[in-house]
């Protein structure tokens, strides 16, 4: 459904993408970005598809660059199987939304902010800047993600090296400054949404459920090695920490609390308001920091033990990995494939025409957003008043009932004639009964 939003939403010009984002509550870069691809490439779900994957590569290109002449080529391999190969990646990495484009832009955040504390010059530091900046114009949750590491600095100021603070001080100025125009767009938007969904409290099932979710690749047993993996992975390095007092070490650990950080802070903030938007995809942003902290850690504790045996283990901690990706892959290959929509795109293709509505029966908006996507010459219609007053005027010669599985059609139709059933069909993980009034 979100994938059918997004793309719904660029099919117009320039002009009229800002507008609909407008009427959204999420920053308009990656639809900006979107439409400009599509409008070179064509418009195609796979030419959407790698629009997503782009800035995925670019996290990987990042990785082999600045991550690698800091930490070394095992933690730069291992970290690289990681974003291409935990849980998350591939699903958030493909979709059709700004997830992994905020994504790339907190990731990029916390491999700089490292960078900042080792080497504090200006062109870091406007890096750094720059990719924290960028995350608040792709998604409010990646901003938050990237509070989290302007916070670890500022601690890290005020008690390590409080007379060069005013370095990131002037960062924090100027971040506020270049976020201004996305602020006051957020706050636009704020103002002239007509309505908006809201997610489940977040209660304690679901809070320990969401604390799980980066662990979760498929196969319980896999899940539960790698949970298990990287909570003794978070003892070592906290016990190093305490014992070394190594920046690298209180580094890593803070990356890897940042997720935790935003958990809580999104639960806090579906308590206090009244419309819950906090949802477990929001935490996604975080979840390369989890898997730098992985990567860095276990490159370290390789790296010092130095024997022959140590070497091995690494070489297994990336089949580990690469396990994992076979898991996650066949996954989201069920999900990209699982179900062919090819049927209901040649009836729609053959049957529907310009000057026709939709009107859907189900228990989401769904069916609403993305019908329209595979039939664009469809006016969709939220409810029976407004598809009745439509058929009454001449605006559609003909109606088109799309009814949810476990719904039925309600015992009077919207026009003057009974429905004709046209068939059952299917696409991705919805099933639905066709019918249409003439």
């Amino acid at each position: 459904m979100d994938e059918a939003f997004t793309a719904t939403l660029i099919r117009t010009d320039l002009a009229g993408v800002l507008s609909r984002s407008m009427q959204d509550t999420l920053p308009p870069l990656y639809n900006i970005l979107l439409k400009l691809i599509t409008d070179v490439l064509g418009y195609s779900v796979p030419v959407m598809k790698f629009t997503s994957t782009l800035p995925m590569i670019c996290t990987l290109l990042l990785i082999v660059t600045v991550f690698r002449r800091r930490h070394g080529l095992f933690a730069c391999c291992l970290f690289m199987l990681c974003i291409t190969f935990m849980p998350l990646m591939l699903y958030y990495g493909v979709e059709i939304r700004m997830y992994s484009l905020g994504f790339f832009f907190a990731t990029a955040s916390a491999i700089y902010a490292y960078e900042v504390l080792c080497e504090s010059t200006f062109r870091k530091w406007a890096a750094f800047t720059i990719f924290s900046v960028l995350a608040g114009y792709s998604h409010h949750f990646a901003f938050v993600t990237v509070g989290m590491v302007y916070f670890f600095l500022l601690l890290y100021y005020i008690i390590k090296d409080r007379p060069n603070i005013r370095r990131f001080l002037f960062c924090l100025l100027a971040t506020a400054l270049l976020y201004l125009p996305c602020l006051l767009v957020t706050l636009q938007q704020l103002k002239r949404v007509s309505g908006y969904f809201s997610m489940p409290d977040v209660t304690l099932h679901l809070f320990i459920q969401y604390a799980l979710y980066p662990y979760t690749t498929g196969f319980r047993p896999l899940s539960l090695l790698l949970a298990l993996l990287t909570a003794a992975l978070f003892v070592y390095t906290l016990i190093a920490a305490v014992k070394t007092k190594q920046l690298l070490h209180m580094y890593t650990l803070f990356c890897f609390t940042i997720y935790y950080l935003v958990l809580l802070f999104g639960t806090a903030v579906s308590k206090i308001m009244t419309a819950n938007i906090f949802v477990d995809r929001y935490l996604f942003f975080s979840c390369g920091l989890i898997w730098l902290f992985f990567s860095v850690e276990i490159s370290y504790l390789f790296a010092h033990k130095g024997s022959l045996q140590a070497h091995k283990w690494a070489w297994v901690s990336l089949l580990f990995v690469v396990l994992i990706g076979v898991s996650t892959y066949r996954t989201q290959w069920d999900l990209e494939y699982g179900t062919d929509p090819s049927e209901m795109i040649r009836y729609l293709d053959t049957h529907v025409k310009p000057g026709q509505g939709l009107l859907t029966y189900a228990d989401s908006e769904a069916l609403y957003w993305c019908l329209p996507f595979y039939a664009p010459a469809l006016q969709a219609y939220k409810t029976e008043q407004e598809a009745a007053n439509a058929l009454e005027s001449g605006e559609i010669d003909t109606l088109w009932l799309a009814v949810d599985e476990g719904y039925s059609l309600p015992g009077e139709s919207p026009g003057s004639d009974p429905p004709v059933f046209d068939g059952d069909f299917r696409f991705d993980r919805y099933h639905f009964s066709l019918y249409h009034l003439p």
